[in-house]
């Protein structure tokens, strides 16, 4: 079996007939899903279930208690026969050579981690890209990690293929217990002790923007799971130390500053100057002032000098590009008072 694909599911009974075609459509159909329902409510398991006999390809269903999605994973990763492994979200999509690039480039040439691109689209698409070309190349383990820092949110573990066999020998699992940021944990954890790294600029993956998801919530742990990236420091120390000063100075910040961002589409511009006082964004934000990407360096000076201006330039151009809901402002109120 060349390749293991986990998909966890909670409620997305909606989305199976979608996900089941994207793999019919596969032009190469050397894999098995793996379904890991994380407790759903609907008709999930019984829709799966009733699939298995209809598919050309493997497929599994498990069911685990309701503990989230890093759990899922980790199961799936667990019941993973395939050479490789990758993670696809139930209601995403991908294109029909998926697979068929994942051949071509391992043949002859086997990796620890192939990352790939893509692209985010509203539920309506379009979900078109050109054939993959035969474009993977040889990266260092600092090139990509400093790569991925750049614009630490446009990498999920949704852009990789991963040897099953070098998960296993980590062994790396998703830290349980947190909402957000789990994915980039990992992300960086095995990218830093990856032996071999290819990265191809094939849009193979279409992370669809679906209005209610957890993407599109704005809650307490996008602040509070931070804290899951700031724990990976020692670790990173230890397997590239000539990281870590770009970590602490980009990729953390950078986080906040995507947190500030979205607190601008979900509380009104009076609540969203309290939650940046409260949080200390000028302060975590003040690295940025020198980062390489034009629009977070130049936003953040136009936080530092305007707050207002920034504010408004990030609701009106935040609109196009985001699902954010408004959102009660009262309990990050709470959070943030005791937050330190």
């Amino acid at each position: 079996m060349l390749l293991s694909v986990v998909i966890p599911v909670f409620n997305g009974e909606r989305f199976l007939n979608t996900i089941l075609s994207c793999f019919r459509q596969q032009t190469v159909q050397d894999f098995e899903l793996i379904f890991v329902d994380d407790g759903s409510t609907d008709h999930t398991r019984e829709r799966l279930l009733a699939a298995v006999d209809t598919v050309p390809f493997p497929v599994t269903v498990e069911t685990i208690a309701p503990l989230g999605v890093s759990a899922a994973r980790n199961r799936g990763m667990e019941l993973a026969s395939g050479t490789y492994v990758s993670f696809v979200d139930v209601d995403d999509r991908i294109v029909p050579d998926y697979v068929e690039f994942l051949r071509k480039t391992a043949e002859g040439r086997p990796f620890d981690l192939l990352y790939f691109m893509s692209r985010r689209v509203p539920e309506h698409g379009p979900f078109t890209a050109a054939p993959a070309r035969p474009d993977a190349k040889a990266v260092t383990r600092l090139a990509m990690l400093n790569r991925i820092a750049d614009d630490p949110t446009r990498f999920g573990v949704y852009n990789l293929f991963i040897r099953r066999t070098f998960l296993e020998e980590g062994p790396f699992r998703f830290a349980a217990g947190y909402d957000y940021y789990e994915d980039y944990d990992i992300l960086y954890r095995m990218t830093a002790r990856a032996r071999s790294v290819l990265v191809s600029e094939n849009q193979l993956y279409f992370y669809v923007l679906q209005s209610g998801s957890a993407v599109a919530t704005f809650r307490v742990e996008r602040l509070s799971c931070v804290e899951l990236l700031e724990a990976a420091v020692p670790e990173l120390a230890k397997t590239v130390p000539e990281f870590v000063p770009v970590f602490r100075k980009w990729v953390i910040p950078r986080i906040y500053w995507s947190v500030l961002w979205q607190a601008c589409l979900a509380f009104t511009p009076k609540e969203t100057r309290r939650f940046a006082r409260l949080s200390g964004m000028r302060k975590k934000l003040f690295p940025l002032l020198r980062y390489p990407g034009a629009k977070v360096r130049l936003s953040t000076l136009l936080f530092e000098c305007a707050p207002d201006l920034f504010i408004l330039a990030a609701r009106l151009l935040g609109r196009r590009h985001s699902r954010i809901k408004k959102t009660d402002f009262q309990p990050f109120e709470e959070y943030l008072i005791t937050w330190k």
